[in-house]
């Protein structure tokens, strides 16, 4: 993904190459930041299992952080995206 930023500076206009790789910036940051939080609640449950104390995760912060429409990559086309033709 980020081998694509040369060819969308060197094919798109500066303010179209800028947005696009914006979104693209900000689409990783946040599967980092629920990465993070991932990594988080693995950790604290494993300890919580060596510690041999019985808890269950919290279902409903895996739901929140969960798109409503699904993976934005799975559903969209990408050439709508560039031309922000999606109806939002």
């Amino acid at each position: 993904m980020f081998g694509l930023t040369d060819a969308i500076l060197a094919k798109e206009t500066p303010q179209g190459a800028s947005k696009l790789l914006t979104n693209m910036f900000e689409s990783c940051l946040e599967r980092l930041e629920g990465l993070a939080i991932v990594q988080e609640e693995v950790s604290s449950l494993l300890d919580r299992q060596k510690s041999d104390t019985v808890v269950t995760t919290d279902i409903f912060l895996i739901e929140k952080s969960r798109p409503v429409g699904g993976a934005s990559y799975a559903v969209e086309k990408p050439e709508d995206v560039v031309t922000g033709m999606l109806s939002r």
